[in-house]
């Protein structure tokens, strides 16, 4: 059996391979479930570059490229070859994709293996909800990143939800309903997707276009920093720069 550290994912979703392929490929289509931003040089020796902002950006470069089937992005980190494969195989009336995350030297911190895990699940849940309830509508994001804290990932992910109205004790399961109100008055409600604390909440939010919302608190050895992600579809998106402006206050309420 094999040591190897990797990260494997799989998601079954309601639409055909070409789709699935293209929702991975086109750069319009990727910020559309994915990065703020993206752009796609196709083809073995082309590349994918995606960004988050704040200078949060890469290129990777596309080392395997078959249409409808299976995509590869190499990066190389301090000679370390770091890859990620897309698989995407018809099964049973829907596509499978499935992710392979993998080249982690043995000095990976389990921490970032943990959020990398959860956050391909996450990703991975917004594609199959973007093509299955909103595919061809653009997204706008309503989000705010705080600053590095020294508190710890429990505490910080205890802080975030808090201000989001959940209460301090929480227990959810994927496939749960959910409802909360936050205390500048925004209502979330709707389905639990990934619930892994104190790394990951995501979810469905109905009463916002039926959007996407994601918790997250990103890790580090010492510090971590909390960041909240609200994807809005359509005529919603007006609303994103207001929403964005009052999640930003409540996490710096919260982490004052």
């Amino acid at each position: 059996m094999s040591d190897e550290k990797k990260i494997e994912v799989e998601v079954a979703i309601d639409a055909d391979a070409e789709t699935v392929w293209r929702a991975l490929t086109d750069g319009e289509e990727l910020s559309r479930w994915f990065p703020l931003d993206a752009r796609v040089k196709p083809g073995v020796g082309g590349s994918l570059w995606l960004s988050w902002g704040e200078g949060a950006d890469w290129e990777a470069p596309i080392e395997v490229w078959e249409p409808n089937k299976h995509l590869r992005t190499v990066d190389t980190f301090e000679a370390q070859r770091i890859a990620v494969d897309y698989y995407i195989e018809s099964r049973g009336g829907e596509t499978v994709l499935r992710l392979v995350h993998s080249g982690f030297g043995d000095d990976t911190w389990q921490g970032e293996i943990d959020s990398l895990d959860a956050g391909w699940t996450t990703f991975l849940q917004n594609l199959k909800h973007y093509l299955e309830h909103h595919r061809g509508e653009p997204r706008t994001l309503a989000y705010f990143r705080h600053p590095k804290t020294a508190l710890s990932r429990d505490e910080a992910f205890r802080r975030t939800m808090t201000a989001l109205g959940f209460p301090a004790e929480l227990d959810l399961r994927v496939d749960d309903r959910y409802a909360t109100t936050t205390s500048s008055g925004d209502r979330f409600e709707g389905v639990v997707k990934v619930f892994r604390p104190p790394i990951n909440f995501t979810a469905t939010v109905k009463n916002w276009s039926d959007g996407f919302v994601l918790v997250e608190i990103e890790g580090g050895r010492e510090t971590c920093r909390p960041a909240v992600w609200v994807s809005l579809y359509g005529d919603a998106g007006r609303d994103a720069e207001a929403l964005g402006v009052r999640v930003r206050a409540l996490l710096e309420r919260a982490f004052a």
